[in-house]
């Protein structure tokens, strides 16, 4: 009975104290990323609830068993099963604008019991009616946009602390491959950014030990482009470090974090 009424309050919208956001969540069992019949009812509701909705978070999570890299995997795969479930059913690719796998590293308790590892094993879903940033394309498009410029990439996301893009990158890569392509004066730098540090310094890549996070996650657009058929010529890329945030350190939520850790290509000319 206490068991079920914990799930019964986990799974009230839990947002509502952000103004013109919908909230819930749903569950996963230990060790799968595969959506439960519970699960698809939730989603059910949920997809009726946002429907006119235009930016939706989803933010995956984990119990404390297992390592670090196993749990981000698992998060990650949560995340994509609900994004493919909710495109199945209606919801626009573009409405997507942060996807995101914490692994275990953000628990909301102590993961001390049953019931905790279980409220743990999770995707949130936020929707706002926030307004989607154009792509690249069309942003390209407008004369106001000159050398010079800078655009944000928006959902470029990586794994956490590292520098391999996870998949809700690659519409957002394919649009900026398919502006160079059509654009064939357009030369570009591509900046990297992080958050949550202080300071003139760059963030540790954990898959390779060196402390360049950002000019690792610009090098792997610039990578994607050249292996993609875009001149090296055209591209160059930077790490930014934290030099230039939105949001000034410490950030106050995920909000400032997300846009604080992006991607942005200036545009040296066109």
């Amino acid at each position: 009975m206490k068991l079920t009424l914990l799930y019964a309050l986990l799974l009230l919208p839990f947002f509502a104290a952000a103004q013109n956001e919908i909230g819930t969540a749903v569950y996963f069992d230990f060790n799968k990323h595969q959506l439960t019949p519970a699960a698809k009812a939730t989603l059910d509701s949920f997809i009726n609830t946002a429907a006119g909705q235009s930016a939706i978070e989803l933010r995956g999570y984990c119990d404390a068993i297992g390592n670090n890299a196993y749990n981000d995997r698992l998060s990650v795969q949560r995340v994509q099963a609900v994004k493919k479930y909710l495109l199945q059913n209606k919801l626009q690719l573009a409405a997507f604008n942060i996807t995101k796998g914490y692994g275990k590293r953000k628990p909301v308790n102590n993961n001390s019991t049953a019931a905790e590892r279980q409220a743990n094993r999770r995707v949130d879903i936020l929707v706002s009616s926030a307004i989607v940033t154009e792509n690249v394309s069309t942003q390209l498009q407008d004369t106001a946009v000159k050398a010079g410029s800078n655009i944000v990439l928006q959902n470029i996301n990586f794994i956490g602390a590292r520098h391999q893009l996870l998949p809700e990158s690659y519409p957002v890569l394919k649009d900026l491959l398919g502006a160079l392509k059509k654009n064939k004066n357009l030369v570009i730098q591509i900046q990297g950014h992080i958050c949550c540090l202080p300071g003139d310094v760059d963030g540790l890549d954990e898959e390779t030990g060196l402390n360049n996070l950002s000019e690792a996650r610009a090098k792997a657009v610039w990578e994607y482009l050249v292996k993609n058929g875009i001149a090296a010529t055209r591209l160059s890329y930077i790490g930014v470090g934290h030099n230039q945030p939105l949001y000034a350190y410490p950030e106050k939520n995920d909000t400032e974090a997300k846009l604080n850790r992006r991607v942005e290509i200036k545009i040296i000319s066109k």
